[in-house]
């Protein structure tokens, strides 16, 4: 029975991003882009509770993929193309997103099938891309920009981007880290949670810092011998 348990947050994932669509076919976007947090949520909880009681199965791996492409492709796309790209070439951008992201999530597959999970994520998750893509709706809605469909349109390919790029990503901070790098990702989370708690509208901005870490460490890597091993 305990095996079960991760796939049924798996599941919870993939009711989020139902649910989000139901909201964004009425209109309701910001409850929309909260649902697929949640389901980001969801998402990190079931990874992480399969290898903990060593259910990390095949069965597992595919299942959550096909719920990622749905939850993290399809429903922010549907998003961002209703609230800001309603148009035949916005149409053609959020399906590079789409398209992105589920070569991104293929590539993930293929890593976990070869046993070459390493320490940070090759290419942009698409549970981030998605996060950012549909929080970029909530801030908008409450700072009003004339200059909200053109930012969206260039969002929407430089997620695509990041997401089919060799950039490496952190995953989430291990608390229990003690070195300068550990210390630094623990303070960033912290405050990203402080400051949404505070107001949703710093959730945005601070989603942007991950975004762009990615071209820090590709820089860093430049100027270092660092070797690193990818998921």
């Amino acid at each position: 029975m305990m095996r079960f348990i991760p796939n049924a947050f798996t599941v919870g994932n993939l009711f989020c991003g139902f649910l989000a669509l139901h909201y964004v076919f009425q209109g309701n976007y910001v409850p929309a882009a909260w649902l697929i947090f949640l389901g980001a949520v969801l998402d990190k909880m079931d990874g992480k509770l399969a290898r903990r009681m060593g259910n990390d199965s095949q069965f597992g791996i595919q299942f959550d993929s096909i719920v990622d492409v749905c939850t993290f492709g399809i429903v922010p796309t549907v998003l961002i193309y209703q609230a800001h790209l309603h148009t035949d070439w916005g149409m053609g951008l959020v399906f590079v997103f789409l398209l992105c992201g589920a070569i991104r999530l293929a590539r993930f597959n293929t890593l976990s099938l070869e046993d070459e999970r390493g320490e940070f994520y090759m290419g942009l998750p698409i549970p981030t891309a998605a996060i950012c893509l549909t929080q970029y709706v909530v801030f908008v809605n409450a700072w009003q920009s004339p200059h909200a469909t053109p930012l969206a349109a260039l969002l929407v390919v430089l997620l695509g981007f990041l997401m089919v790029s060799r950039l490496d990503y952190d995953p989430i901070p291990n608390f229990r880290g003690t070195s300068f790098s550990d210390r630094f990702k623990q303070i960033y989370s912290v405050t990203t949670v402080g400051l949404t708690i505070y107001d949703s509208i710093f959730f945005f901005p601070m989603a942007l810092i991950y975004i762009f870490s990615g071209f820090y460490r590709w820089i860093f890597r430049m100027f270092s011998n660092e070797v690193t091993q990818h998921a």
